[in-house]
C-alpha cells in the first residue's frame, strides 16, 4: 500500500474515532461541563413551557442528558466497528463487532473513572450502564444490517439506512438548540434592510412526490418571482439582498428547514427539494419545466435533502439534466458513511462561505 493510499485509510477509518474519542474526552471538556448544559437546557424549557415545575425540569434534563450519553456512546461504537472493519470483508464482522463494543465500554469506564477527578463532576455507574446500552444497541443494530445486506446486498433489506431517520432527529433537534441565537440575528438582520418578513414558507416536492412547506430566511426582495413564476437564482441575481447575499453563500438561508427535517419532510442528505411548476432557463430566454427533465420522478424516492452529493460537488448553474443524474447516482449508492461525509464537507463549505461560489466548493 502506498503512503498515499494508507494516509488516506487512515483519514477515512481510524481518525474519526480518535477525534470523537477526544471530543467527549472529560478531563478539561467544559463543553459540555454539566452545569453549563444545565443552565442552557432551563432557560429553553422554561421559554417552551414556562408553567413547568421544578421536579418536572429536573426530571426532563435527566432524561435528555442519559440520551446524549445513549447516542454518544452508539456513534463510538460505529466509528470503531468501522476502524476495526477498515472496509474490507462482509458488511458485518463479527470480530470487529466485538472489538467495537469491547474497546466503547472499556473508554466509558474510563470516561465515568476520570470523571472524578474533575470539579464538580463525578463518575456514575448509572451513566456507564447507559453508556454501555447504546454501544450494545448500535452493535446489535450493525449485526442485523450487516448480515441482512451480506445475505441480499441487493435486496430492499440491504438498501435500508436504519441510521438515516434517528440520525436526522437527533442532529436537527440539537441543531435548533445551538442555534437558538442565530433565529434573533439573522431575521433582525432581514428586517432592518427593507422592513419586509424575516420567514417565508415555499412548497416543495418530497418523498413520494408529495408537497410540503419548506421554512426558510428570505434572502431575496419581497415579490421577487411576481411575473416570472418559481424561477432558480442566478450569478449576480439582482433579486437578491445584501443580506441574502451573505446568507445564500454560508446556507444560513436553509436553516430553519431544521424544523423540517425533525417533521420528516426532509432529511440531511437527499436530492435537493425542488418546487412543483419549477422551470429551467437554459441559455436564452426560454423556460423549461424541470418536470419534463429525465430524472425528475425517480429523485423522490427518497426524502430531499438540505445537503447532497449535487449541492456539494455542483455548482449553482449546472444544468437539470446533470443534476439529476448526481441526484440517481446519490440514491443508488447512498449509505449511512455517504451522507455523514457529505455533511462534513458541508461544514466546511458554510465555514468558508463557498455555497454562492461557481468555483469547486471543495
Amino acid at each position: 500500500m502506498s503512503k498515499k493510499a494508507a494516509a488516506r485509510k487512515f483519514a477515512a477509518y481510524v481518525l474519526p474515532p480518535l477525534l470523537w474519542m477526544a471530543f467527549i474526552f472529560p478531563v478539561g471538556n467544559r463543553a459540555f461541563a454539566s452545569s453549563r448544559i444545565y443552565e442552557v437546557f432551563v432557560l429553553v424549557v422554561r421559554w417552551l413551557a414556562p408553567r413547568a415545575s421544578g421536579p418536572a425540569v429536573a426530571a426532563a434534563y435527566i432524561v435528555f442528558r442519559k440520551t446524549l450519553h445513549f447516542i454518544e456512546y452508539g456513534l463510538l461504537a460505529y466509528l470503531l466497528y468501522r476502524a476495526f472493519r477498515g472496509g474490507r470483508g462482509p458488511h458485518w464482522s463479527r470480530r470487529a463487532g466485538l472489538l467495537a463494543a469491547g474497546a466503547a465500554i472499556a473508554y466509558g469506564f474510563v470516561d465515568e473513572f476520570l470523571q472524578s477527578f474533575v470539579r464538580g463532576r463525578y463518575g456514575s455507574p448509572f451513566d456507564w450502564a447507559v453508556d454501555t446500552a447504546g454501544i450494545l444497541a448500535t452493535v446489535g443494530l450493525l449485526a442485523r444490517t450487516g448480515k441482512r445486506r451480506d445475505a441480499d446486498p441487493l435486496g430492499p433489506a440491504g438498501r435500508l439506512l436504519w441510521l438515516k431517520r434517528p440520525f436526522d432527529v437527533a442532529l436537527s433537534g440539537l441543531g435548533l438548540l445551538v442555534s437558538l441565537p442565530l433565529w434573533i440575528v439573522i431575521p433582525l438582520a432581514v428586517r432592518l434592510e427593507d422592513g419586509g418578513p424575516a420567514f417565508y414558507a415555499q412548497e416543495r416536492v418530497g418523498l413520494g412526490g408529495r408537497t410540503f412547506k419548506a421554512l426558510k430566511f428570505r434572502s431575496m426582495v419581497r415579490d421577487a418571482e411576481k411575473g416570472s413564476g418559481p424561477v432558480q437564482a442566478v450569478a449576480g441575481d439582482p433579486r437578491v439582498t445584501r443580506a441574502g447575499r451573505v446568507l445564500r453563500a454560508t446556507a444560513m438561508d436553509e436553516l430553519p428547514q431544521l424544523v423540517n427535517i425533525f417533521k420528516g419532510d426532509m432529511s440531511f442528505v437527499g436530492p435537493r427539494a425542488l418546487r412543483p411548476n419549477e422551470k429551467e432557463v437554459n441559455g436564452g430566454a426560454e423556460a423549461v419545466p424541470i418536470a419534463g427533465i429525465p430524472g425528475y420522478e425517480a429523485r423522490h424516492a427518497v426524502r430531499p435533502g438540505l445537503t447532497g452529493l449535487t449541492q456539494v460537488f455542483l455548482p449553482g448553474e449546472t444544468p437539470r439534466r446533470k443534476k439529476f443524474r448526481c441526484d440517481l447516482l446519490y440514491i443508488r449508492k447512498r449509505s449511512f458513511g455517504l451522507d455523514l461525509r457529505l455533511i462534513a464537507l458541508s461544514f466546511w463549505i458554510t465555514l468558508r462561505g463557498k455555497w454562492e461560489s461557481r468555483q469547486p466548493k471543495v
